[in-house]
């Protein structure tokens, strides 16, 4: 705020001193106007009488606003607050502070909008000291706070950023260092300033990679790279470096700016997760994709080498008993030793994988001859057969080994991959505890079951499979007494599959088990069905497996579905073959208690193929004994076998158990049954299996009796 009125002179109007008056007042009207400052007069009542043309920008006044037509005032352009400093406190002392008042303040433009500015304030006093005008010189600060924001953001952005950042000179005199750059070279800001970053310096690279660095960063301005620094400690670190070169409008250097971050924990990270992809988390070993990896380097290089490889495949044994039993901890900790002892067993160069549950893959290169590969299988099993203290229990497996060679068995490491398995199939079905090399015909062998197994997943999923019934009938009477259920499979294409082919596929591929819960719960709809219409219910039998017997949830099945037909415990018998309860006898003994005790009623099946059967025999809650049909077919021509007939016969008598003979085909087998007190048969001779439907023809009325 400047005087916007000048006194004339009294001098004579025209005369040379007036004319150089009017140029000096002229040029400096001309200044005044181009200051890129807010000038401006204020009368003594606060008025504006005068704004230059940067302060009406500023102000939001127009250039053609008449200040004396149209006056302003001083509150006009500050808040209410602003404004009572000002009147309160800045107008009453500038007489006191010889006229003058310094100060940041914030103006408020006609538009409303607020403008930080730095004011000086002039009074000018009249020969009595009263103020007479005042003089207001402002600076607008808007630009000034913005590059201070940028600067307070850009100095949070260097102290709390993750990298470290390191400012030198151009003679690369360290200026300035984050607390990043602390953090992660263990040196203090005071202990860096003046220094020159070779302080830094590992003995990783030597003076050339140094001068090409330098070299790049002169060329292009700017280097980036991993490079090994050391700490304060003296620990070497691997960090990934970015230098900038900061020059002046000349091209002239002035600084070197660089920027880091430790790759420490992130190769580290890197490493670790490299190692999870490629390691089995439970027993610390290779996984599938590491032997995919080692399979394929290990052909490439018996190929050129033209040398042989030999993949062997070890199957545990038990383990899902051994986990149904102690549990999953204990079962965990099973496999975790015994991957432990197959690879203390293995050279340093051998590659030892866990490949499934109970599973393990051996890649053995270099071979010399297929004997030190049986050699070696035969310690692998005999070591791994060795009892195992667990959880307090003493624990032995029954491994099976499978062995393929590469290139006589195979060609890349997918067949050897597939043939090995297909050998270690061949031994588990050879009884376990034993090993197999592979052979072409048992490779199409494993094909075609390959293929069974698939369609009969197939066949479950699509509720292909279907049960008929062959009828029990009384010799006495010639009455049905019951039926057992019969599981058909009718293939789209192969046609009718024989039970005994696909039976042992799904006992193997462990489909059993869903097949089993299947037929159990089909004989409960139809047998629900009915007695909805009116029919006398026959007592089915249904065959369980012996992986049924050993599943904790069987019981809960059973129930479950004979609840959801509101079917009592005795409308099914559950056959169970002797074979198959020898091969599991603990687990299946206390299930088939479990079951009796429910009430189910229970049969042995093919009663008398066994090795041990009278010796456990009375251990077993039975209802029923089948006499197998080998001795029934054989009876009339082998006097043993006639004999074992009889006396069956006769046991079941005196224990109270009903007994049932299967495989009578003829009418003298019948009679020589009925003679020897057998009154139960099933057979060809009667009824061969059949469809539901025909069954159902055979039922009847539940107002008719029937006698026995």
């Amino acid at each position: 705020m400047t005087v916007s009125n000048v006194k004339t002179s009294s001098k004579r109007e025209g005369s040379p001193s007036e004319l150089l008056d009017d140029q000096v007042l002229l040029r400096q009207q001309t200044i005044i106007e181009a200051a890129n400052q807010m000038i401006a007069t204020i009368a003594a009542d606060q008025q504006l009488i005068y704004l230059n043309t940067f302060g009406r920008q500023l102000l939001g006044v127009a250039q053609d606003h008449d200040l004396l037509a149209q006056p302003l005032y001083v509150h006009d352009f500050h808040l209410p607050a602003t404004y009572s400093y000002l009147n309160e406190e800045v107008f009453p002392k500038l007489k006191i502070s010889a006229g003058r008042w310094d100060g940041e303040l914030e103006l408020k433009n006609l538009q409303g909008e607020l403008i930080p500015s730095h004011m000086t304030i002039v009074a000018h006093l009249d020969a009595q000291g009263e103020v007479a005008w005042i003089t207001g010189i402002a600076k607008d600060l808007r630009l000034r706070r913005q590059y201070e924001a940028q600067q307070r953001l850009a100095l949070r952005v260097f102290d709390n950023t993750i990298e470290g950042i390191m400012v030198t000179d151009a003679q690369a005199r360290i200026l300035q260092v984050n607390q990043a750059f602390v953090e992660i070279t263990g040196f203090t800001e005071e202990e860096v300033l003046g220094r020159t970053p070779k302080m830094l310096r590992s003995e990783h690279h030597d003076e050339y990679f140094y001068d090409a660095m330098w070299d790049q960063v002169e060329v292009e301005g700017r280097w980036q790279g991993e490079i090994w620094n050391r700490r304060k400690d003296g620990g070497v670190f691997l960090q990934w470096l970015s230098i900038n070169c900061l020059k002046d409008p000349q091209g002239k250097t002035q600084y070197y700016v660089s920027v880091f971050h430790d790759l420490t924990e992130m190769r580290a990270k890197e490493a670790e997760i490299s190692h999870l992809s490629s390691h089995d988390p439970l027993t610390g070993l290779g996984n599938r994709h590491l032997l995919n990896e080692r399979m394929q380097h290990a052909i490439r290089q018996a190929r050129r080498q033209h040398s042989r490889l030999a993949l062997m495949a070890i199957d545990l044994g038990e383990i899902q008993l051994i986990n149904e039993s102690l549990g999953h901890v204990a079962c965990d900790r099973l496999i975790q030793s015994q991957g432990k002892k197959l690879a203390m067993m293995m050279e340093d160069s051998v590659t030892v994988v866990r490949f499934g549950a109970d599973e393990f893959t051996v890649l053995i290169e270099d071979v010399m001859d297929p004997y030190s590969i049986s050699q070696l299988a035969q310690k692998v099993r005999k070591s791994l057969q060795e009892a195992v203290e667990v959880d307090g229990h003493r624990v032995r497996l029954s491994p099976s080994l499978g062995i393929a060679f590469y290139p006589e068995d195979a060609a890349d490491e997918g067949a050897l991959l597939r043939n090995a398995q297909v050998a270690l199939n061949q031994a588990k079905q050879s009884g376990r505890d034993t090993f197999r090399f592979y052979d072409q015909n048992m490779g199409q062998e494993a094909r075609e079951r390959l293929m069974l197994e698939q369609a009969l997943r197939d066949a479950i999923t699509q509720n292909a499979l279907e049960l008929h019934y062959q009828p029990k009938v009384s010799l006495n009477t010639g009455a049905i007494y019951g039926a057992e259920a019969l599981l058909r499979w009718n293939h789209p294409m192969l046609g009718s599959i024989s039970p005994a082919v696909f039976i042992p596929i799904a006992e193997v591929s462990g489909l059993i088990v869903e097949i089993g819960y299947w037929v159990f719960r089909d004989v409960c709809r139809q047998l629900s069905l009915w007695r909805e219409q009116g029919l006398k219910l026959p007592r089915i039998a249904v065959n369980m497996s012996v992986q049924q017997l050993e599943r904790e949830d069987l019981l809960q099945q059973l129930l479950s579905s004979l609840q959801a037909h509101h079917l009592p415990v005795d409308a099914l018998e559950l056959e169970i073959t002797e074979t198959g309860l020898m091969k599991s006898e603990g687990r299946a003994l206390s299930c088939v208690q479990a079951l009796s005790a429910e009430g189910f009623r229970l049969a042995l099946d093919d009663f008398g193929t066994g090795y041990s059967s009278l010796s456990y025999l009375r251990r077993l809650p039975l209802s029923t004994l089948k006499i197998d049909r080998s001795f029934i077919s054989d009876m009339q021509s082998d006097r043993v076998a006639l004999s074992i007939v009889k006396t069956i016969i006769q046991l079941s008598r005196d224990l109270g158990l009903d007994v049932v003979a299967e495989g009578v085909e003829l009418s003298e087998q019948a009679d020589q049954l009925r003679d020897m007190g057998c009154d139960l048969v099933q057979g060809f001779f009667f009824y061969r299996p059949m469809s539901a439907g025909q069954f159902q023809e055979l039922l009847l009325p539940l107002d008719e009796t029937i006698e026995h």
